[in-house]
C-alpha cells in the first residue's frame, strides 16, 4: 500500500513508568493491632450481656415469667433487641473515631456496617 518494497510493520514496547513502591507502616501496624482493638471494644459488652443472663438463670426469671404465661420468643426477643440497642451505642464512637480519625478517604457507610456487623 505504501509503494515501497521494503517496508514493514515493526511492534515496540514501551515499559510504563511506575511510583516507586512505599511501604506504610501505620497499615503494617494496623494490620497486626487493629483486631485486637475491636476484639477489646467488645468484651465489656459481652461480659454484661452473659453475666445478666446468668444472673436470670440463676435467679430463674425466665421459668417464672413462663408459668406466668409468657411465651420463649417475647423473652430471646428481648435479649436481642437489648443487644443490638448496646451494639448501636458502642459503634456510634468507635464509627466516629474511625471514619473521622484514620480512615478518612473511606466510605462512612462502608466503615458503619463494619464496625456494626463486627459487634
Amino acid at each position: 500500500m505504501t509503494g515501497n518494497e521494503k517496508a514493514l510493520i515493526a511492534a515496540m514496547t514501551v515499559p510504563m513508568k511506575i511510583p516507586p513502591i512505599l511501604k506504610d507502616p501505620f497499615a503494617f501496624l494496623l494490620g497486626i493491632v487493629g483486631p485486637y482493638f475491636f476484639m477489646l471494644i467488645y468484651i465489656p459488652m459481652l461480659y454484661r450481656t452473659t453475666y445478666r443472663i446468668v444472673s436470670e438463670k440463676e435467679l430463674r426469671a425466665r421459668e417464672i415469667m413462663r408459668m406466668m404465661g409468657m411465651k420463649d420468643s417475647p423473652y430471646w426477643l428481648s435479649w436481642l433487641l437489648y443487644y443490638t440497642i448496646v451494639n448501636t451505642a458502642m459503634c456510634i464512637p468507635v464509627w466516629l473515631i474511625i471514619t473521622f480519625g484514620v480512615f478518612t478517604a473511606s466510605s462512612g457507610l462502608m466503615l458503619w456496617l463494619f464496625v456494626w456487623l463486627y459487634g
